[in-house]
């Protein structure tokens, strides 16, 4: 018991001391799909720094002590994510009819507790020339982490799941079909 609450203690004041600096967020494409198309890459928003006063466009939503908080907005980098991610695949990105956009409805790093539960929820748009309503689906992912796991790569992990979710989705390779 003793050691429980020398972890917990531990836990709380490294995420509460490294979270008052802004994080440099690196990604890097990892997604082993191929997928055929072609998209650009339109605006993503990021709704809990939009709609709630107490959230930041810059922060990730936790429960624990002390803030997420990223160099660039949240919606800045997964736009970047859903860029990289596509062109990594195999998707031709620019000069497209189709454009994928969306909203990031919850980014939630549930800290508490000995275990970490990742929540990435966004609804995706695929709007083409011939359809301006051609894709409109929520994709969800929730991971469960050990408390001291690599917090970097399983943010990466989180996002690149999502993105390889809706690459998956036989409506949305249909509407970015060449």
């Amino acid at each position: 018991m003793l050691y429980q609450k020398i972890g917990l203690s531990l836990a709380v004041l490294t995420l509460s001391g490294c979270a008052t600096a802004p994080i440099t967020l690196n990604y890097s494409p990892s997604s082993t799909m191929s997928v055929e198309g072609s998209i650009d890459v339109g605006d993503f928003k990021y709704l809990p720094g939009e709609l709630n006063p107490e959230v930041k466009p810059n922060q990730i939503q936790n429960t624990a002590i002390g803030d997420i908080i990223l160099e660039k907005n949240v919606d800045e980098y997964f736009e970047k994510v859903v860029f990289t991610e596509s062109r990594f695949v195999g998707i031709h990105v620019g000069g497209s009819q189709n454009e994928v956009s969306g909203e990031i409805q919850e980014f939630l790093i549930d800290d508490l507790g000995y275990s970490i539960d990742w929540t990435l929820d966004v609804l995706y748009r695929v709007k083409s020339k011939d359809s301006p309503n051609c894709y409109e689906k929520k994709q969800i992912i929730e991971k469960n982490t050990a408390k001291f796991a690599n917090a970097f790569g399983t943010l990466n992990e989180i996002m690149k799941l999502n993105v390889e979710k809706v690459f998956s989705d036989p409506e949305f390779l249909d509407c970015i079909a060449k």
